[in-house]
């Protein structure tokens, strides 16, 4: 026998040991259960929803002195651990000790994940994961030991932790291995994230799409209608991700490339100044920044940078003004933040206030970040800067404020002042002024009057004002002298934009008017900027910003083609770019999976919109169960999990631009004779009614092709011929394009271009045949996306993504039949329903169906294929899939 026939099997021995070494270890400690404690229960403390905690109840104490706990395990194999603690991290201080060693802070508030609230109502009764230590534990027995204390009756609670010697990230009181079991087709699963290993060969990792660093290839600018770089257009897919100044850089580092993988190209910094903080005089009487919050924003824009990601800066919500701005008026202005005056409303009309604005935002620009070694204005990463977040003159603050007669005295006065100047260079004369207004003149209406009464937002309905109709063209002239201010306003920014230097995208703000009579005015002062934006949301319920037992929005955008999220597209200026910096369907709406594709696929390609910015993302890795109950999270599979697909379609350019359907031109003076010129109401939201507009423009035709407004003399409205596209007996809308159908009748849509295809909506129960796939699907409601990762047409492509998602609920969540009461919200984990769906693929046949996880690795196991056909349910808990063939 020669040498290395002797060698086997030692070396097989060797892998044996190192194989029994290598066994997976997790040790599940329950809180309840020390060895030995001293904490005092509270009856009152301890009244909280234990069947939300690990073994139906925790270690509590609420009372004079500190508490102690210790817990006696031992370690089978030994090594390298991660300890995992679900305890109560809300105004607690936490330590730690392993056997002997000294007291080491937990640090509860770094990272804590799947926060919740275990008490009947809000207090200090808290919940959360946290990711406290990797310890070296030998073989054999140890003990581990807690100490937490508070200002607050040394209150505090352990539900349980978890010692793991592999790789595992907890999710609500799932154990390692729960997502291991085989699923049934029909069994909902839970969504268990993990830390994210970043495989260079993920399927979903999507900075193959797009250049790095951001400015690469110099400034965004606008062109016409689009965005572009470098003169060829382009597309923002986003989100908000501001800067978190209390994380450590590593963990905003894994951030900015989790987004950067979901294909997230540019994010949204709202605000600046919440960020930044007022401008301070340092020693030498000069206004400055707080240097450590200037230099944690300057680090995070530089990463963000480095991954390819642009930003576009919101900088007031609104601008806090201190006396050293020197505005003249400053005792009028309310009380804001930080011992200063809130500057909301009124700015758009007071130049001394605006100036103030720019001095803050000037300071800002001129800045030189030390990690990019550039001034902001003049870095292409810096993409768009806003004038300001959600604040027009148009809006119920001030304007009912000041015709009330409720605040803003002064500056009130002044403005009624500034109108009579604006009536007596417009008329000349009382005699003409009575003449424009006949009979909406009111007693003492004169241009030398400089106390007239004024509107308030809720004046301003769309068929004229509210208390007295025949008072058009008196309120018109209103809206027309606040619109020139406001404009005046946006353009004066735009210009010194400019000759500071600034390249980028100007931007005025996203928001309404109050009353539908002056929208159209207030969106004519946002075109004088380079883009148009506006906010949007859908959904929610009772909890308003959070979820909360009580009533559920829970309807759905299939039943009605352009409207709800859609319905902000009627904002849509001709020859801009358009932008949605905020956006989402919130939960527990159950039918939320539907608002990602919808925007992508009819806002951003069918309509032709240049970016759009999700609300929000704040954490580095996508998160279980709806994470803090809040009803802003970019960080779920609804979203997040989606982004690839949509971002590949977008970035490749699947899907086309649509012709215009119904461009709507105005003269300028059609703005201004005090009713609603467009008669679309979206003052109070999103609209799900049939708004006639000068072209007797229904919700339904943003769901056949492109819609728009246009302002200028000698302009003629048009529009297609929408009986072509729209089957109003069948309820079936195709796009221009032939690329979309939706089928408001059953309440779906079918993607059907050549390249990415899909199914959105109630489309359970039925067999469809899109151009290059066949589904029969059982699951009532999917968002099921078919994506060619090799660009190709569907029909030929050899490596297909699938992204298949339905509902979602926190375990434990409970609604009524219809979805429109949710009884209880549950906890994490997130449960998945399974889309249950026989698949056949026209062209060549799959030589086989991967099983891909969360992060778009493969799992190794693989869906069974018969005659070219396979079935994707809840058996491979997952809602990633590769075909190759």
């Amino acid at each position: 026998m020669n040498k290395a026939m002797r060698r086997k099997p030692a070396l097989l021995l060797a892998a044996l040991l190192m194989c029994a070494s290598a066994r997976a270890e997790h040790l599940w400690i329950e809180g309840e259960k020390p060895t030995t404690h001293n904490f005092k229960k509270h009856n009152w403390y301890d009244s909280v929803a234990k069947d939300r905690l690990s073994g139906g109840d925790w270690l509590s104490n609420y009372g004079p002195n500190p508490a102690e706990a210790g817990y006696a395990f031992q370690a089978q194999e030994g090594g390298e651990y991660t300890l995992w603690v679900r305890c109560n991290n809300l105004m607690v201080a936490q330590h730690y000790k392993l056997d002997a060693g000294e007291w080491i802070d937990c640090e509860l508030r770094k990272d804590p994940r799947e926060e919740f609230t275990i008490s009947p109502k809000p207090d200090h009764r808290n919940m959360a994961w946290h990711l406290v230590a990797k310890l070296q534990l030998p073989k054999g027995e140890h003990t581990l030991a807690f100490r937490l204390s508070s200002k607050l009756q040394n209150h505090g609670g352990i539900d349980c932790f978890v010692l793991s010697n592999r790789p595992f990230t907890p999710s609500g009181t799932s154990k390692p291995g729960d997502a291991a079991a085989e699923g049934k087709p029909d069994e909902w699963f839970a969504f268990l994230p993990a830390q994210d290993p970043f495989n260079p060969d993920s399927l979903i990792d999507m900075r193959r799409l797009w250049h790095a660093p951001a400015g690469k290839f110099g400034p965004v600018t606008r062109e016409g209608s689009n965005l572009v770089i470098d003169g060829k257009p382009v597309k923002f897919w986003g989100c908000g991700a501001n800067v978190k100044e209390d994380k450590p850089r590593e963990w905003q580092a894994q951030w900015a490339l989790y987004l950067a993988k979901y294909g997230v190209n540019a994010v949204r910094q709202h605000s600046v100044e919440e960020a930044l903080g007022p401008l301070q005089k340092n020693a030498q009487g000069e206004r400055v920044f707080d240097a450590k919050k200037l230099d944690a924003y300057d680090w995070w824009f530089a990463e963000l940078k480095k991954n390819g990601i642009y930003t576009c800066w919101s900088p007031f919500y609104p601008h806090l003004v201190s006396p050293d701005d020197g505005y003249d008026l400053f005792d009028d202005l309310p009380e804001g933040r930080h011992g200063l005056r809130n500057s909301s409303g009124v700015v758009n009309v007071e130049e001394k206030l605006q100036d103030a604005e720019w001095v803050y935002l000037k300071t800002l620009l001129e800045h030189k970040n030390p990690y990019t070694g550039m001034r902001y204005v003049d870095d292409p990463a810096l993409a768009v800067v806003e004038v300001h977040n959600e604040d027009c003159i148009f809006w119920h603050s001030p304007l009912n404020t000041m015709e009330g007669n409720k605040g803003f005295t002064k500056i009130a006065a002044r403005l009624k002042a500034r109108w009579a100047d604006w009536l007596k260079a417009r008329y000349g004369s009382d005699e003409k002024l009575k003449a424009a207004w006949g009979a909406g003149l009111r007693q003492g209406d004169s241009v030398e009057n400089k106390s007239m009464g004024i509107y308030g937002a809720w004046e301003m309905a769309a068929e004229g004002p509210k208390r007295n109709g025949a008072e058009k063209a008196r309120m018109g002239d209103f809206i027309r002298f606040l619109a020139e201010l406001q404009r005046g306003y946006y353009e004066r920014r735009a210009k010194r934009l400019r000759e500071l230097g600034f390249k980028g995208v100007t931007m005025s703000t996203a928001w309404k008017a109050g009353g539908p009579a002056a929208d159209p005015a207030n969106l004519w002062c946002d075109d004088a900027m380079d883009m148009i934006d506006r906010h949007n949301y859908f959904g929610g319920g009772k909890g308003g910003h959070g979820i909360a037992p009580g009533e559920v929005h829970n309807g759905t955008h299939l039943s009605q083609p352009g409207g709800a999220l859609l319905a902000i597209g009627r904002y849509q200026v001709e020859d801009k770019p358009f932008c949605v910096t905020e956006w989402t369907s919130l939960p527990p709406n159950q039918w939320k999976a539907e608002a990602a594709p919808l925007f992508a696929f009819y806002g951003m390609a069918l309509q032709g919109w240049d970016a759009s910015y999700h609300f929000l993302s704040a954490r580095q890795h996508l998160t279980g169960g709806w994470p803090n109950l809040s009803s802003y999270v970019t960080d779920t599979p609804h979203y997040a999990g989606q982004f690839p697909a949509l971002a590949f379609a977008l970035h490749k350019q699947h899907l086309k631009e649509a012709p215009i359907a119904a461009a709507r031109r105005l003269a300028p003076d059609q703005l201004f004779q005090g009713v609603d010129a467009l008669s679309q109401d979206l003052t109070g939201g999103y609209d799900q009614k049939e708004a006639k507009g000068n072209l007797d423009t229904p919700t339904e035709i943003l769901a056949v092709g492109r819609v728009s407004v246009a302002f200028g003399k000698d302009l003629k409205s048009e529009k297609s011929d929408w009986a072509k596209c729209w089957d109003k007996d069948a309820k079936t809308i195709r796009s221009m394009t032939g690329e979309l159908r939706w089928d408001y009748g059953k309440r779906f849509v079918a993607i059907e271009s050549p390249k990415t295809q899909g199914l959105l909506g109630f489309a359970g129960g039925q067999s469809h045949a899109l151009p290059a796939v066949t589904v029969d699907l059982k699951t009532e409601f999917v968002s099921l996306i078919f994506t060619p990762l090799d660009d190709k047409p569907l029909a030929e492509s050899a490596q297909i993504l699938i992204t298949a998602l339905a509902r979602d609920k926190q375990t434990g969540a409970e609604y009524n039949a219809d979805g429109t009461q949710l009884a209880q919200t549950g906890s994490p984990p997130l449960l998945l329903e399974p889309v249950q769906a026989a698949i056949a693929l026209k062209g060549a046949p799959p030589k086989e169906v991967n099983v891909v996880d969360m992060y778009g690795d493969r799992t190794g196991k693989q869906v069974p294929v018969e005659a070219g056909k396979f079935a994707i349910d809840g058996r491979y808990k997952t809602y990633y899939y590769e075909v190759k063939r």
